[in-house]
């Protein structure tokens, strides 16, 4: 399975230089130099020597990397020689804990390629925000790809506290929901027409007349005398996949829509949404990780 998600990342990868692959556990001590190589080379210029040491020393523990290849989305980069050229990691709550290109690689698009994969992978997690602890070095490079700063602060490293930003990026516009959920199993808190701040619409629960102009997917179940399409025999038909690709973007799976609906039913479905908005807009998972 890691294999094939190494070669879908590659083929997605556009860049012949350099290839997006997973992370492995045997990648870990090669990850551990690059990250205290990058910290000593590139960070001296924005911190002191007695800072960046401290920093670098974070990276002595083998373990933690291993660990966090098992729970984080882990991806590397890696140049047509296989060498790891830079790597970055983000959790399921969304907080990018590492971003880092080695020293001699700077310069060459590496971490645009690892940010592009990262935030792909955001959007198709149903991640609404992403939040990260960025060092004085990055944060022109997380401004340019339109982070903001919400705080200054001073954050331990290892035994020094150095300066960084707490910064942030929304990825999919959403707000609570509560209504009707329509035949092709959106949550309209996600949909952007009901988002948009310009003539909202009021969600399928009170813009019937949307939703049952709808060919695709409400009258198609209408005539199948069925209310959702995961009901239908013929679920997912083409027309449906292609709906659910388009739809990736603003950090809805359609298909994983339909199996919840199907499994729980349209009450805990909104549970579920509603809950996980809750989490993301009041999650600070602030934890140790300078970029």
């Amino acid at each position: 399975m890691e294999h094939l998600k190494a070669y879908i990342l590659a083929l997605k990868n556009m860049n012949t230089d350099f290839t997006i692959r997973i992370a492995q556990q045997s990648d870990a001590l090669e990850l551990m130099s690059l990250f205290q190589e990058t910290v000593l080379h590139i960070n001296k210029r924005d911190y002191s020597e007695a800072e960046v040491a401290d920093w670098a020393s974070c990276g002595n523990d083998l373990s933690h990397i291993k660990d966090m290849i098992k729970t984080h989305y882990f991806i590397v980069a890696t140049n047509q020689q296989s060498q790891i050229v830079g790597f970055s990691s983000i959790t399921h709550q969304g907080y990018l804990h590492s971003m880092f290109v080695h020293k001699d690689f700077q310069g060459k698009g590496i971490a645009t390629m690892l940010l592009e994969e990262i935030e792909r992978y955001a959007i198709t997690a149903g991640i609404m925000r992403i939040t990260s602890e960025v060092s004085l070095t990055a944060r022109p490079f997380f401004e340019k790809k339109g982070y903001i700063v919400k705080e200054e602060q001073k954050r331990k490293a290892n035994q020094l506290s150095l300066t960084n930003f707490w910064m942030a990026r929304e990825m999919a516009k959403i707000k609570p929901y509560n209504g009707r959920i329509p035949a092709c199993g959106v949550f309209c808190g996600g949909c952007p027409i009901y988002t948009r701040e310009k003539s909202p619409c009021k969600g399928a629960e009170q813009n019937g007349s949307r939703c049952e102009k709808c060919k695709t997917f409400h009258l198609c179940c209408l005539e199948k005398r069925i209310t959702h399409c995961f009901q239908c025999s013929d679920f997912p038909c083409t027309k449906f996949k292609r709906f659910t690709k388009r739809w990736l973007k603003y950090g809805q799976n359609f298909i994983e829509n339909q199996k919840l609906l199907k499994n729980v039913g349209e009450v805990k479905f909104l549970k579920y949404y509603n809950k996980r908005i809750h989490n993301q807009l009041t999650n600070n998972d602030k934890k140790s990780g300078i970029k």
